[in-house]
């Protein structure tokens, strides 16, 4: 495995565990909420608050950066 493939699955194990724990506080503490609302207002919530990826050229070559919004620094792998 590569790299890039590695930073991928552990973005994806992210949101999934960002979306896991947003779902149990949403789903117990708003009892009479839809299932449909709660896995909506779920994913996007998950999907602001997980890591991107960004691809950029440099003088060294194809880089990844990752930027999330827990960090102030960015990471340059």
């Amino acid at each position: 495995m590569n790299r890039k493939t590695k930073i991928k699955i552990l973005v994806a194990l992210t949101f999934l565990i960002i979306y896991a724990i947003i779902w149990a506080i949403l789903h117990f503490a708003f009892k009479d909420l839809s299932n449909v609302y709660v896995g909506a207002i779920t994913a996007a919530l998950a999907v602001i608050l997980s890591p991107r990826i960004n691809n950029y050229e440099s003088q060294a070559g194809n880089k990844i950066q990752i930027k999330w919004i827990f960090m102030k620094k960015l990471l340059d792998i």
